[in-house]
């Protein structure tokens, strides 16, 4: 099979052009597990979720040490709010050999949507050690440390990634708070809050702070 006609077919979003590469190999090469991962992935991306479980599970009865089907899997279940099957399928691709930021940070995006900040921080700090650019990954990772009330660490990474992306309103408003954690600078926190509402006018949970600590202000 030619790798590079597939991968020009999946960045040009013709996906039956791409199934119909992958299943002729499949018939070629049917032993060959990364071509059912790749075909999952395919038919995961055109949101055919249950065909795509269905590729992912081939591929681990022919290679059951292959990460990237376990990854494949996991998004899956992630997607259908299993999080917990994520979970363990996502810890299964990090033992066979997967271990790069994406996989961490949905390990511990899974954990996080079941309530274990504790569990989920050391797969997020991994993931923004790896990908310290990606604000995204930073903001759940300071979202995390805020609820952990690691108020430090989280101002330092909220701080970082609001230098990569000044417009991020939401980590500006966990920044103010986490600031406030530490400090109990009411002043410092209306500032802040103020600014995204200039920034964004709907950040309701701005407006909504606002008003709370003026109260508080008042006492």
């Amino acid at each position: 099979m030619n790798d590079g006609i597939l991968v020009e077919l999946i960045k040009s979003k013709q996906y039956d052009k791409a199934l119909e590469l992958l299943f002729k190999a499949i018939d070629e090469e049917p032993a060959e597990a990364n071509h059912y991962i790749n075909a999952g992935t395919i038919l995961a991306d055109a949101n055919k979720l249950e065909e795509a479980e269905r590729f992912f599970q081939k591929a681990l009865t022919l290679d059951e040490t292959h990460g990237g089907a376990y990854y494949g899997l996991a998004n899956i279940y992630f997607n259908h709010e299993r999080y917990q099957e994520a979970a363990t399928l996502y810890q299964k691709a990090v033992a066979h050999g997967l271990e790069d930021a994406d996989t961490f940070y949905m390990l511990g995006m899974s954990f996080v949507n079941l309530g274990d900040f504790k569990t989920a921080m050391p797969y997020l700090m991994r993931s923004y050690e790896m990908k310290p650019a990606d604000t995204e990954v930073g903001f759940q990772y300071g979202l995390v440390l805020c609820q952990l009330e690691m108020y430090s660490e989280a101002v330092t990474v909220l701080t970082e990634v609001l230098a990569e992306e000044p417009d991020h309103t939401d980590a500006r408003y966990n920044l103010a708070l986490a600031r406030y954690m530490q400090d109990e600078d009411i002043e410092q926190a209306l500032d802040s809050f103020r600014e995204i509402t200039e920034l964004q006018p709907d950040h309701l949970l701005a407006g909504h702070a606002i008003k709370m600590f003026e109260q508080l202000r008042e006492g």
